[in-house]
């Protein structure tokens, strides 16, 4: 059984557990620079199994930085990452992530149902129909260029934004004194 992976870009998020991001893992419809094609539903099956995955850093299973909750929407599949705050490692990737140096995953995942395709391109791939999600990485060249961050937040920019408020707050309450 061979284990494919495939690249995509991140973004991240902040909340109050930490830091996290957003972005597709896999996108549907579009040809990857492997020549495949992920058809919309193919992690249907898997995601009703678990809608959550390892998250490693360039398919190396020996880093695990944090964790992926995975959804499906009509563009693709929607992840959500979730840091480990007390892994320096994952704090570098994060700090990486923010600054726009790292903005691409890929998942790894066992094609469970495909049919070959001819797209016409360098390489002629498969359309997979079914796969089963073992687990996404955090990379730095990702195999489908649609794979990217949306967002990035962490939990230093939520605290400096409720000071800023809570110092507007108590201005307001001086001033009417």
């Amino acid at each position: 059984m061979e284990v494919l992976k495939k690249n995509f870009k991140l973004k991240a998020l902040e909340e109050d557990s930490g830091y996290h991001f957003e972005g597709y893992g896999s996108t549907f419809g579009n040809v990857d620079r492997d020549g495949d094609i992920m058809e919309k539903g193919c992690f249907d099956k898997s995601l009703k199994a678990s809608n959550s995955v390892p998250m490693c850093f360039n398919h190396n299973q020996n880093i695990v930085l944090g964790r992926f909750d995975l959804e499906t929407d009509e563009k693709g599949l929607l992840v959500k990452g979730f840091f480990n705050l007390n892994d320096p490692e994952a704090k570098k990737a994060y700090d990486l992530m923010k600054m726009g140096a790292l903005d691409s995953f890929s998942i790894g995942f066992i094609v469970k149902d495909y049919e070959t395709i001819d797209n016409k391109s360098m390489y002629s791939g498969v359309k997979i129909k079914e796969a089963e999600l073992l687990e996404t990485s955090i990379v730095t060249v990702p195999a489908n260029p649609s794979a990217t961050v949306s967002a990035v937040k962490s939990l230093d920019i939520a605290n400096t934004i409720k000071k800023e408020f809570d110092k507007q707050e108590l201005i307001k309450k001086l001033e009417g004194i």
